[in-house]
């Protein structure tokens, strides 16, 4: 049975399974990410593969993900505090260990990544420690076109994934939420897409909230989800085509905001996605063979 050493995250809620990217092809990884993602392993809503030292992640799927990206960051913070501890107990003067809370400063941290469905490199920013950070993924924006499809409906394209957006005030909620996204990806060409999430969304007394259901083709995945930072990010920027408005505070499934900014740097044009980051658990896993 392979062994995997993981951590898994909570952005928000998107429950995420974080293992080391170790030189696996893209087949494998999707095939243990299925198995790792199953509830009798570890659960989860999502899973990527990283490369701390190259400072890379790259999805189950080879999709975009805003959510794993922030994980990432709180990945990357830990494994700095840990080395600051480490340091911090060789470097007592007397011999001992320092206490933790003196040898790990809470400070911004700062890394430039690469992630898998996203053309640029992104800038994450990340406050706090273990086991809980502010995570924030800053991303330069390309043309990213948004269509109308109805009253109400609008298909988003983002770089690594595609989400259609329906206004609860023209289509209500659904009994059954994932049989009808299966037939709206179907009905809209978007059933061979990396990754397509089906967004439901409504603003009541000025609070944004969404219902995002994401399926991505080759892990194989369809998850009603408690967060997702992309489908945010979209239904950002699709609100922002037909107003002044350029801040959006959009609540999740899983109980805690995403905070969205879209701004201008010299001639760049930037989003911010922000919220908070928890570690869940990290050790190691055993995983079934492939049976094929």
């Amino acid at each position: 049975m392979p062994a995997l050493n993981f951590s898994k995250w909570s952005p928000g809620g998107n429950t995420t399974l974080l293992f080391p990217a170790e030189g696996r092809s893209s087949r494998e990884q999707a095939r243990l990410a299925r198995a790792a993602l199953h509830p009798q392993y570890l659960g989860g809503e999502q899973a990527g593969f990283t490369d701390q030292r190259e400072l890379r992640l790259r999805m189950a799927g080879g999709e975009f993900c805003v959510n794993a990206s922030r994980a990432f960051g709180a990945l990357l913070a830990l494994s700095e505090e840990a080395r600051a501890l480490r340091q911090g107990s060789l470097a007592g003067a007397d011999g001992a260990a320092k206490p933790a809370a003196a040898a790990v400063d809470i400070v911004e941290r700062r890394y430039e990544v690469r992630v898998s469905g996203w053309q640029s490199p992104l800038r994450l920013f990340t406050r706090g420690c273990a086991p809980l950070w502010q995570v924030e993924a800053r991303l330069r924006m390309p043309a990213c076109p948004i269509t109308p499809l109805g009253e109400g409906l609008h298909l988003v394209r983002l770089p690594g994934i595609s989400h259609l957006l329906l206004n609860a005030a023209v289509h209500c909620f659904p009994e059954d939420c994932a049989a009808a996204a299966a037939l709206l990806r179907e009905r809209h060409g978007l059933a061979a897409e990396a990754a397509a999430g089906v967004i439901w969304w409504r603003e009541r007394q000025g609070q944004l909230d969404m219902l995002p259901l994401v399926h991505v083709r080759d892990a194989q995945t369809t998850c009603l989800e408690s967060a997702c930072g992309s489908g945010a990010l979209a239904l950002a920027l699709c609100l922002a085509r037909s107003g002044s408005r350029r801040s959006f505070s959009i609540m999740q499934p899983g109980g805690s905001a995403l905070d969205v900014r879209l701004f201008t740097e010299g001639q760049e044009n930037l989003a911010a996605v922000d919220g908070p980051v928890s570690l869940v658990a990290q050790g190691r896993v055993w995983l079934p063979e492939d049976e094929a």
